[in-house]
């Protein structure tokens, strides 16, 4: 029995759970016209962390901002020209982890209408939104135009159209040959759901995510959905265990070359151990048996999970990629 299905497939492993990838494309657009291009994480001990993303993954710092009061600081870490990650102080309110993911758009007023559209209803004022978007507003911090999504299960996905002050339009476009000596750039998002198939059915009808491929069971409730959000990046959405709480669980970096990065690492600290120990990195290099990448998993100060990944000439993302259109 085959465990995983490209693009149209999707169709034949979870029959009737939701529309065909092309359907929902063919309203939104190439995976509904969003680029991951960010994630942000609450960090336990900001300083640790900063030397860590700084200093260990070599992620130069690309533009901070602080409260008004002066008492916290938000901090982006440039990762490839295009990709980010922002790291604030985590709180009692927000406890350190991944916390959310930004997706760059070209049009936020379009994009909004055709979530509306869609059949997604305004966020509350108050309370924890759960399948609702917000009114769309502007950053003062990094001069951006922007809404929130908010999934089923209350992940919160901003939504980017970059001005001509963005200070993330102005990163980009300073990017440097020299500052790119890591060669890793986000790629994946990893998010936990609590009923795989309502939500599948609402990042591919509503939000227009296009399905790249399956893999893990014929089982709706236990199937792994990589979704393709732009030519090179996707989603991937997996099922959360009994006791598990849902949300973002980790990302994906990419690289050409994994066993140059994972020496680079190692040269600048990063240590090897078994299990999942914060600010270490597993022992073994493997294939991926779902999406068939080689890959070794890391673990921030905090243990944020990192997962390094590597194409090979079978990995099914490369297939996608390859075939976008």
């Amino acid at each position: 029995m085959k465990r995983f299905a490209l693009f149209a497939g999707l169709g034949v492993l979870v029959a009737g759970m939701v529309s065909q990838p092309g359907m929902a494309q063919g309203q939104a657009g190439r995976g509904g016209g969003l680029r991951l291009n960010l994630v942000g994480i609450a960090v336990s001990d900001y300083p640790k962390s900063q030397a860590f993303y700084e200093r260990v993954m070599g992620f130069p710092v690309a533009f901070k901002f602080s409260s008004q009061d002066g008492l916290r600081t938000n901090t982006f870490f440039q990762m490839s020209r295009d990709t980010f990650l922002e790291m604030q102080q985590a709180t009692a309110d927000v406890p350190a982890g991944i916390t959310h993911v930004h997706f760059e758009v070209d049009d936020l007023t379009a994009t909004l209408a055709r979530l509306r559209q869609a059949g997604l209803p305004p966020a509350p004022r108050n309370g924890r939104p759960t399948s609702a978007v917000s009114e769309a507003g502007f950053s003062q911090n990094i001069f951006v135009k922007n809404a929130n999504v908010y999934d089923r299960d209350g992940i919160r996905m901003e939504l980017n159209e970059l001005t001509p002050e963005s200070l993330m339009k102005k990163a980009a476009d300073s990017w440097t040959a020299a500052q790119d000596a890591t060669g890793l750039a986000l790629n994946v998002v990893g998010i936990g759901v609590t009923d795989t198939p309502a939500s599948a059915m609402f990042y591919q009808n509503v939000v227009g995510f296009r399905v790249a491929f399956t893999f893990g069971s014929t089982d709706p409730q236990r199937t792994n959905f990589y979704y393709q959000t732009s030519r090179d990046a996707f989603v991937e959405m997996q099922p959360v265990g009994a006791n598990a709480t849902p949300g973002l669980t980790h990302f994906h970096l990419l690289t050409g070359d994994l066993d140059a990065a994972i020496a680079r690492l190692r040269q600048a600290g990063l240590q090897a151990a078994a299990g999942n120990a914060p600010g270490t990195m597993g022992q073994t290099v493997g294939v991926n048996p779902g999406a068939h990448v080689k890959n070794v998993n890391m673990y921030d100060p905090d243990g944020i999970r990192m997962e390094l990944n590597e194409y090979i000439p079978e990995s099914l993302p490369k297939a996608a990629v390859e075939s976008w259109q």
